[in-house]
Parts: structure tokens; C-alpha cells; sequence
């Protein structure tokens, strides 16, 4: 017996040295130069389409930032990103090009050092989105950042554990050493997207002898996510299979302790799209946020799961409702059989759906918690020599009151679908402000745009004038999730091609804030639209001169006139291009309130014999040659007295020209305008009461005062300009026109005569020689018919008739005066 059992001792043994052996053959990392791993790196950059720049000698890492609202960003790096306080550090790191090492903390796999990190900057403050490790700051273990997250691994199903979504399949740990005094495994460079700082680390894998990019970038249009990309590059002359996935260990909190388990659900975007996570009001997250995992960019991941952090075998959602209870078996997410039922992860689910919620029990860790982490996949790939394969994904983070308006603008030709713009196309512009915050609603207070020389908005439920829209939408509240969207037509001129060679660019600006805050800030888009030069290019302008004030001054699109001013026009044609015109027909109408110069129509200042009669011009032109300036010439005379806009607009018609092109009407780019003004109303009185009547009495050697029994007549006057002015009136009783009967004055002695009411006053003031004001305080402003009658009708006046007054009939005479108030 004793004989059997060490028989079985040394078979045993030698079954465990057979296992070591066989684990040593099959991690047995290539040696790569470093030389080997630039040259990849060139490769990669034509790909990636950034100009890189590498960090050298074990370089620290550096910090990325997407700006969102209040002093916030969703910040990225490879690494550590905090300080022992929880603030956020740029840069420190200097663990990202060193080698990645495997282990396990608290049952749960991890992978050290080059950990893609991505978190919010608040106010300065970090708050976590991934799970950081124990102590992983700057200062102390800075390579513990992300740990639980095992990020990118290629699986290739060739040999244990390929087929297993573990730790030891991480693309980081697979890197072979290029510097064995420094341990670095990886080459770090910085460069730009997307306005955005950009990151990448370059390594090899030595499991699938090929090169690979990891790369972190803003996304495109400001939106706050960042791209999280991955190229792997295969330098064999053989191709190459493996399976792409991803898994990270979720940690939404503003407390970054290390030992978080956040237990909030984690639900569908649906469509496939991805999931999301909301941390909720929580003692950890304050305030509340949200992070989001999409496909929404190129290469990006075809099935997504939702589950908790352990079991080891990320392709496992998690336990049946406790603890102790067996794993999940669907669904799941391995390697291959992407398309057996049950193998799908939760990519089919609803929008909404719960993903860590069974139809009859929780997903829980063997510690009854819902500790949240996802994975991804892709299809299955196989890389040809020297081809290079991409895969993507999105991530996003957002706290809770933020608005983020995103504005993008595109455009849709309406005329024709071959892929030119065309001088006489009409597009159709449409805006787009969505709101990428969360818990939030952006208020849009103004939309401004300026269309640019060769297109002219056509419709537009915005104010617009001068071919720019300034103002706001009726609905202008746009809730985070939503998006605004503003269509706008205008149509291409013949001015497109002669703007920067036809390069045109439009630029719209939103301005608003957020709602219940004063947070206003600005946003534009910009979008450019290539305008077909045709063969018969050409421009066609209005221009107006007034002769009779600026004979000598240039001519301009719009001029000011008054009647009986006399307004020169110029129409000038110009065309270039292979094409030319061979005739046309010139058509003008002059507009009310102007008529024609006899003998003024002239081209090229050759006098031209007019076709159309009244008001109307028109001509063959003949031939007209490229590259001149044919100028057509007329004058109108002013006839309006009133204010009236002119507006003229030249056309040619029945155009031929000399490849036979078929061109319809050419009316001129924009009208010559004539602002006629009416003509200032003079200063003076338009009528003056006739007569004051005091009635009769009979006299018994009493003195009496009479008031005025009526006034005949009105009271009307002009006045030119928007300035104070008087209205005064003035009696001289001794003068030739004072009140008398038969030459013998009323009045004999020194005392009071005729007396006046002053409006605002409500006092009885002697009138004299010197002018006396009808109202004290006068009057202001530019009148053409102003009735002041009010002021000096009936019972306004008042005569002291004296005792022993003679009988007879008594007139005179009062004088009116007006005048501008000195300033």
C-alpha cells in the first residue's frame, strides 16, 4: 500500500511540472525593438489622422478636458488624475508606459498601470465615473487608477484563456518590454482632435504578434463624450483572428474612496445602442450624474451587458438573486458564437429595461451587492498582412442641472441630387441645438446668421432682414435629451461663384442659458457649401447716385432724396468664364414716386433709344464682352412729396449666349434703393383766429372785464424739426392797431387792457408789446398740421372795458409769434 500511494505521489508530480511547462510555452512574450514599435506608430497616425508628438523618458501622463457648463468638464487620461485631497491633478503619472501587471483585490481581477480613465472635472473636484483602486493618486499608487476595469482584450479561442474574458486576456498585459531597465512596455504621444487634446499609447502584443493604439479623444461638435478607440496594426506576412471586447467597473462618485460599491441601476438606451447608469441622490454622489456607453461611432461595438463585477469571467452577467446562488448562464457575452441564443448579452433590450434586473430575481455579487460594470464586443475580426483594424466606443458623464447645447447645422439640396451646387439651387438649412446635459433645460434667447454673398434666404420663421435671421424661435426651451431644429431656405445667386471662388461659408450662432440660471454663453456652427462655377459666370448690380446732392459722390445701393431731386442709376453687367452673352433684353421699371429723364438711357455711354414707354426702360443689348464692366445708365426725377421707399430692380430677359446655354431671367443681386423723405414742414402759423368776439353791453359808468364770447377761426402751425418751440402771443395798446372806435382808443390810461389765460397756469396775464407764451412750458417736436386752438378759444380772453366808455364798435389787433426754445 505504502509502494502504491508514492507511485501515485510521483505521478502527480510530474503531472504538476507537465502544467508549468505547458503555461510557460504559451505566455512566452517576442522581443520587439523599440525601433520596430516607431514604425508601427507611423503606420498607425495615417489611420488615426493626428499628427502625434512623442513623451519621452517614463513621461508623466497628461489631462484632457471637454468643457460642459459652470465651471465643469468631462476630463480623460491614461492613469491617475487626483491628488490624495480628491482634486484634480493635469499630469504625474508615470506608470502609464510601464509594464501592466494582473492580480486580484477584495475576489475581484485587476490590471495595473495604462488604465484609460475618464472622470468630471467639478469645479476642480474630482468626481469618479470609473472605479479607481486603492489609493490611486498621485503621491502614492498612482498605477492602481481604474484597476477593477479590464479595458480592451483580443481573445482568439486558440488556448486557454482564450476563450475567457479574464484579466489575463487584458491587450495591456499581453505588451512585450521594449526597455528592461525602466520596464516600459509602451510609448506614450500627445496630439490634437477635434480641438481637444488627444491621447495615444502605442505597444505589441506579443499574443497576436501585432501592434495596437489605444486612443482618447473628444468627440466631434463638443458633445461630452470621448471617444475610446483602439487600432491594432498586423506586420506579419499572415493574417491575423481574434475577437475584440471591453469591460470596465463603473464607480459614479464624488467620494473616490476606493472601496465605493455604487448599487444603482443600470438600464438600456435601446436599439442597441448601449446603456446608461444614474447614480441617483446618494451619500457617494453628490450631485447626482449619469454616465452613458454608445456605439454611435465608427467601428463601434455591435453587443453590450449589463452586470456586476465579479464573477472573474467578465462573459458572466453575475449571480441568480444571492450570494451564494450559481452564475448567470444567460444571457452572456463570450468569445465566438455570437450568434446562439442567449449569447447576445442584453443588447436586444428595450429601451429603459433594467439590466441587472431578471424577470424573477436581482443580478447580485457573491456579497449580495449589485457592484456595476458592463462589457462589449465586437465581431469577430481577421486583420490581412500589413492591414490595420479599428474598433470604437463612447463614453459619456454628466452631472445633474447641467445643460450642454450642442448646435450643428446641415444643408439639403432641393433641386437636384448629383452631388453639385448650382447658381439658381435652393437649399434647405437646417440647425440643430440638442441638449446634452441632464436634469436640464437650455433656453435659447437669440439666433443670429448673417447668410454669406451668393445666398439669399428665401423662407425663414425667424426674423430676417438683409439676408440675416436675429431672433428667437417661438418654443425656446430645449430639455436636456431634445433637440431644437430650425429650418431655413435660401437660394444660390449668381454672386456664389465670384465669393471665394465659390467656397462658401455660413456661420449661425445660439445664444442662451441655461434655464434658471445667468449662465448666457454663445455657440456656433459652421458649415461650408461649394458653389459650381458654370461656364457663364457673371454679376449683375443696381447702384444709385443722388445727382442733385452728390453729383460728385460715388454711387452707392441706396441713397436719400426729396422731391424734385434727380437720381442717377447705373446697372452694371459683368461676365467671365468660357461662356459669354451673345443678347439680351434689358427691362426696368422705374418706381412710383420717381419718372424718367427724357434722353438719359445710354450704354457704355452711348445713348440708347428707349423700347418700353411711361415708366418703363428696355433694349437689345447685343453682345456684351467677359470681363467688362457693361454699364447701363438712366436718371429719374423725384416727384413724390411724401416719404416713400424706391425700390428698383433691373432684369435681362430672352438670354442667349454664345455656347447656347439655357439661361432663365438675370435679375440684378440686390435693388438700388431711393429713401425719398418728405420735405420738412416749415416753421410758420397755417392759420390765426380772425376774430375774438366780447359781445356788446351797455355802459353805466361802471369798469367791467368781458370774456370772450367766442373766437372765429383755428389756431394751426408747423414746425420743422423734433425740437421745443413757443407759441406766443402780445398786445401794444399803444400802438396803430390797438382796440379803438373811430380812432379813439378803448383804453386812455396805463392799466391793464387785455388780458390772456395761460393754459397750464390757469392765471390771467396782461398782455403787452412783449410776446406772452400761450402755454408756459411750450411745446416739443416736429409737426406739419398742429391745431392750438384749445388754447385760445372761448372764455380765454378777458378786455377791461373802463367806466364812461363811449358806445361804438371797437376792433384791434393782437400779433402771434413762434419761435424754437434756445437750448
Amino acid at each position: 500500500m505504502r509502494k502504491f500511494k508514492l507511485i501515485i505521489k510521483i505521478s502527480l508530480m510530474l503531472l504538476t511540472i507537465f502544467t508549468i511547462f505547458l503555461k510557460i510555452q504559451t505566455t512566452e512574450v517576442k522581443a520587439v525593438s523599440t525601433s520596430d514599435l516607431y514604425d508601427a506608430a507611423s503606420v498607425l497616425s495615417r489611420y488615426d489622422g493626428i499628427r502625434w508628438t512623442q513623451q519621452t523618458n517614463m513621461p508623466p501622463n497628461q489631462v484632457g478636458e471637454i468643457p460642459l457648463n459652470d465651471n465643469v468638464s468631462l476630463g480623460y487620461t491614461f492613469g491617475a488624475a487626483r491628488d490624495k485631497n480628491g482634486n484634480v491633478v493635469t499630469g504625474g503619472d508615470t506608470t502609464i508606459t510601464k509594464a501592466s501587471t494582473t492580480g486580484t483585490e477584495n475576489g475581484a481581477p485587476i490590471i495595473k498601470n495604462s488604465k484609460v480613465n475618464v472622470f468630471i472635472d467639478n469645479s476642480g473636484t474630482y468626481y469618479g465615473v470609473i472605479h479607481q483602486g486603492a489609493n490611486s493618486y498621485i503621491g502614492n499608487d498612482p498605477g492602481n487608477a481604474s484597476n477593477t476595469s479590464i479595458d480592451f482584450a483580443l481573445l482568439t479561442g486558440s488556448s486557454n484563456p482564450g476563450t475567457t474574458f479574464t484579466s489575463s486576456m487584458n491587450l495591456l498585459a499581453q505588451s512585450s518590454s521594449l526597455d528592461s531597465s525602466s520596464g516600459a512596455t509602451k510609448l506614450f504621444y500627445t496630439g490634437t482632435s477635434n480641438g481637444h487634446l488627444a491621447l495615444r499609447l502605442v505597444g505589441y502584443d506579443a499574443k497576436i504578434h501585432s501592434f495596437y493604439e489605444i486612443l482618447l479623444r473628444a468627440a466631434p461638435h463638443g458633445e461630452p463624450i470621448v471617444q475610446r478607440e483602439l487600432y491594432v496594426y498586423n506586420p506579419d506576412s499572415t493574417s491575423v483572428q481574434f475577437q475584440t471586447f471591453f469591460g470596465e467597473d463603473t464607480g459614479l462618485t464624488s467620494l473616490n474612496s476606493g472601496t465605493d460599491v455604487d448599487n444603482v441601476p443600470m438600464k438600456a438606451i435601446g436599439g442597441g445602442k448601449g446603456l446608461y447608469i444614474e447614480s441617483g441622490s446618494k451619500d457617494f454622489a453628490s450631485p447626482a450624474s449619469k454616465l452613458y456607453i454608445t456605439n454611435e461611432i465608427a467601428d463601434g461595438f455591435k453587443d453590450f451587458m449589463g452586470r456586476v463585477l465579479t464573477p472573474s469571467d467578465w462573459s458572466v452577467k453575475g449571480k441568480q438573486g444571492y450570494g451564494s446562488s450559481s452564475d448567470i448562464v444567460s444571457p452572456k457575452l463570450t468569445w465566438g458564437d455570437s450568434d446562439k441564443v442567449g449569447n447576445q448579452g442584453d443588447t436586444a433590450d428595450a429601451a429603459g429595461t433594467d439590466l441587472l434586473q431578471m424577470p424573477n430575481y436581482k443580478v447580485v455579487d457573491k456579497n449580495d451587492k449589485q457592484d456595476t460594470a458592463y462589457i462589449l464586443r465586437w465581431p469577430e475580426s481577421t486583420v490581412p498582412a500589413g492591414g490595420v483594424a479599428h474598433f470604437g466606443s463612447n463614453i459619456g458623464a454628466m452631472l445633474s442641472g447641467l445643460a450642454v447645447p450642442l448646435l450643428s447645422q446641415s444643408y439639403k439640396n432641393i433641386t437636384n441630387t448629383n452631388g453639385t451646387n448650382n447658381v439658381g439651387d435652393n437649399l434647405q438649412f437646417t440647425f440643430t441645438l440638442k441638449n446634452a446635459g441632464y436634469n436640464s433645460s437650455w433656453i435659447i434667447d437669440k439666433i443670429l446668421d448673417s447668410f454669406p454673398k451668393g445666398l439669399k434666404i428665401t423662407s425663414s420663421v425667424i426674423n430676417n432682414s438683409n439676408n440675416t435671421i436675429d431672433g428667437a424661435p417661438s418654443s425656446s426651451a430645449v430639455k436636456d435629451g431634445t433637440s431644437a431644429v430650425l429650418t431655413v431656405d435660401a437660394t444660390i445667386t449668381n454672386e456664389a461663384p465670384l465669393n471665394n471662388d465659390g467656397n462658401l461659408v455660413n456661420t449661425v450662432t445660439y445664444t442662451g442659458h441655461t434655464s434658471g440660471k445667468s449662465d448666457t454663453q454663445s455657440i456656433s456652427s459652421s458649415i461650408k457649401i461649394p458653389v459650381k462655377i458654370p461656364n457663364f459666370n457673371y454679376s449683375f448690380q443696381n447702384y444709385v447716385k443722388n445727382e442733385t446732392t452728390n453729383a460728385d459722390g460715388d454711387y452707392a445701393s441706396k441713397v436719400t432724396a426729396h422731391k424734385d431731386d434727380v437720381i442717377d442709376y447705373k446697372v452694371d453687367f459683368n461676365s467671365t468664364g468660357s461662356d459669354s452673352l451673345k443678347d439680351s433684353y434689358f427691362y426696368d421699371v422705374i418706381p412710383d414716386g420717381l419718372e424718367i429723364v427724357p434722353n438719359s438711357f445710354a450704354l457704355n455711354g452711348t445713348s440708347i433709344t428707349n423700347s418700353e414707354s411711361g415708366n418703363k426702360l428696355g433694349f437689345m443689348t447685343g453682345s456684351l464682352n467677359n470681363n467688362t464692366d457693361n454699364i447701363i445708365t438712366f436718371k429719374a426725377k423725384v416727384t413724390s412729396p411724401t416719404a416713400l421707399t424706391a425700390s428698383n430692380t433691373a432684369q435681362l430677359t430672352h438670354i442667349t449666349t454664345s455656347q447656347k446655354e439655357n439661361v432663365s431671367t438675370i435679375n440684378a443681386e440686390e435693388p438700388a434703393i431711393v429713401d425719398i423723405q418728405a420735405v420738412a414742414a416749415a416753421t410758420a402759423f397755417k392759420e390765426v383766429p380772425s376774430n375774438i368776439d366780447f359781445g356788446s353791453i351797455n355802459s353805466v359808468n361802471l369798469e367791467k372785464l368781458l370774456l370772450n364770447k367766442s373766437t372765429t377761426g383755428k389756431l394751426l402751425v408747423s414746425h420743422g424739426s423734433a425740437t421745443p418751440f413757443d407759441v406766443d402771443v402780445s398786445y401794444d395798446n399803444n400802438g396803430s392797431n390797438s382796440i379803438a372806435s373811430n380812432g379813439k382808443k378803448l383804453i386812455q390810461d396805463n392799466g391793464d387792457s387785455l388780458l390772456f389765460n395761460q393754459a397750464d397756469t390757469n392765471t390771467w396775464t396782461s398782455l403787452s408789446s412783449a410776446e406772452t407764451p400761450i402755454k408756459t412750458d411750450g411745446f416739443n417736436g416736429s409737426y406739419d398740421d398742429l391745431d392750438l386752438t384749445k388754447y385760445v378759444g372761448s372764455e380765454k380772453w378777458k378786455l377791461r372795458v373802463p367806466a364812461a366808455t363811449e358806445a361804438g364798435e371797437y376792433n384791434g389787433q393782437i400779433t402771434w409769434a413762434i419761435a424754437d426754445t434756445p437750448q
